[in-house]
C-alpha cells in the first residue's frame, strides 16, 4: 500500500496555514502520553469564526515515537496543519521490527500524526489523540 497524507478534520474543522496553531506548552505526562497546548487561529480553522482564537489542549496517548522538529527542517509533505499519514512506512517498519524482536507492543492500531505549529512540527506515532477546546 502506498503511504498518503490526509488532513485530520477536528471539531474546529480543517486547520490550515503556518499561523493556524500557536504553541504555548509541551507537557510530558508520562512515558507514553504528552500534551500540547496553545491557541488555534480562527481565521485558519474551517469551523471557527474569523478573528476568534480558541485555546486548545491536545493529548497524544500510547505514544511510541515522538519527534519535535523546527518547521524549516520538516521533510514531510503536508495537506494541512494536522495530518494523518495513512499506510505510514514508519509505522510498518516499526511493526516489522517489533515482530522480529518478539516484543508484541506495536500493531496496526498505531497511527502516524503530524501536528504543525507556528515554529515546530510534532511527529507522533501513537494510538490516538484527544482534543479539548478551552
Amino acid at each position: 500500500m502506498i503511504q498518503r497524507i490526509v488532513p485530520i478534520i477536528t471539531s474546529v474543522g480543517k486547520i490550515w496555514g503556518r499561523d493556524a496553531i500557536y504553541l504555548d506548552n509541551v507537557n510530558v505526562v508520562n512515558e507514553s502520553t504528552f500534551e500540547l497546548s496553545g491557541e488555534f487561529n480562527g481565521t485558519l480553522c474551517s469551523n471557527l469564526d474569523n478573528n476568534t482564537n480558541k485555546g486548545y489542549r491536545i493529548t497524544f496517548n500510547s505514544v511510541h515515537l515522538f519527534k519535535m522538529i523546527e518547521l524549516d527542517y520538516d521533510e514531510i509533505d503536508y495537506e494541512s496543519s494536522f495530518d494523518l499519514i495513512v499506510n505510514s512506512e514508519q509505522v510498518a517498519k516499526m511493526i516489522k521490527e517489533d515482530k522480529e524482536m518478539h516484543i508484541g507492543k506495536i500493531d496496526n492500531s498505531y497511527k502516524h500524526f503530524v501536528f504543525r505549529t507556528y515554529d515546530t512540527v510534532f511527529e507522533v506515532i501513537g494510538k490516538d489523540y484527544e482534543l479539548e477546546l478551552k
